[in-house]
């Protein structure tokens, strides 16, 4: 799940339009009741590529499977628990579960985490292209911040087309919370993710996967600030801070390359109403540096360039 805490100015309708407008064309004459067998077979009519086939399930499930908030906050589901003969009987045991979380999904038409990446699994499964499930760590909120996790909490997919892995993840691809409320918006970013950005917001649990991915320690992603997607699908670089807690005592400094001149910065802090300007902001070498005093007594900073919240800092 991932919390919006802004009512955002959201800007993805572009990239949208761009390159989702063709598959919202065709998936959205779909029936309203169908299983994954029927969606891989609609599919495969429609689209005839691996590529194009992909971003098709990828778009319907994020478009069509609304985030159940309800059994996020009371699960209902508790830790599974089987006994097996022998592998054959283990893995079939496995699969009956798995589609068993799609078959409700299908129905129900709501999900978590699980329930979006076995969705898009089962039906590529159906359409033969090689995926697999990641299970690993993401952070929703400042309380994140350095708070390292030792339980995976998320569940996203890779998808193998042409012998190269590429990462997506429809759960957050289909909104975000707002004010405790399931908010739809679809957003186009968490298809593909790139390899050079997937440990600014996931972390995969299996070390097969991080090494696939890159090298990165747990402990350093936990260190990250929060990075929204807003930052990540631009140009924009953070040089520094490189840590997400801030020192609330000193002038804080950030410094962002490619930032332009005439995009407007504020920024908001938790238990404030307003959004303010920062001290200064200057510009050389293609780098901006923005100087900001936060107030004593907040614990949040949000960096804010054109109307979208960006980084997210936790300051003690």
């Amino acid at each position: 799940m991932k919390q919006l805490l802004f009512l955002l100015l959201l800007n993805s309708s572009l990239g949208f339009a761009q390159n989702f407008s063709s598959i919202e064309e065709i998936t959205k004459e779909y029936p309203k009741y169908l299983s994954a067998d029927k969606l891989a077979q609609q599919i495969s009519v429609d689209f005839k590529t691996p590529q194009q086939q992909v971003k098709a399930v990828f778009y319907w499930v994020s478009k069509n499977i609304n985030y159940d908030l309800d059994n996020f906050y009371n699960p209902k589901q508790k830790r599974i628990r089987f006994h097996y003969k022998d592998e054959v009987e283990k893995q079939q045991k496995i699969k009956a579960i798995k589609d068993e979380i799609v078959t409700k999904v299908f129905t129900t038409r709501k999900a978590v985490c699980e329930g979006y990446a076995q969705t898009i699994a089962k039906v590529c499964n159906i359409l033969n292209i090689e995926n697999e499930v990641i299970k690993g760590y993401v952070r929703n909120s400042l309380n994140d911040i350095n708070n390292v996790r030792n339980i995976p909490n998320h569940a996203w997919n890779a998808i193998k087309i042409n012998d190269k892995w590429m990462y997506m993840d429809a759960t957050w691809a289909a909104g975000a919370v707002f004010n405790n409320k399931w908010q739809k918006e679809f957003n186009q970013y968490y298809y593909n993710i790139t390899k050079e950005k997937h440990f600014k917001t996931h972390f995969p649990e299996s070390t097969l996967w991080q090494l696939r991915i890159g090298r990165f320690s747990k402990e350093n992603y936990y260190k990250q600030p929060i990075y929204e997607s807003s930052f990540l699908k631009s140009d924009l670089e953070l040089i520094s801070p490189s840590q997400g807690v801030l020192n609330r005592k000193e002038i804080i400094e950030f410094k962002i390359k490619n930032l332009k001149p005439n995009q407007k910065i504020l920024l908001s802090y938790s238990g404030s109403q307003y959004a303010k300007k920062p001290n200064n902001v200057a510009f050389k070498n293609n780098i901006a540096t923005i100087l900001v005093t936060p107030p004593q007594n907040t614990k949040g900073l949000f960096l804010i360039i054109d109307n979208e919240v960006v980084l997210e800092f936790l300051i003690k």
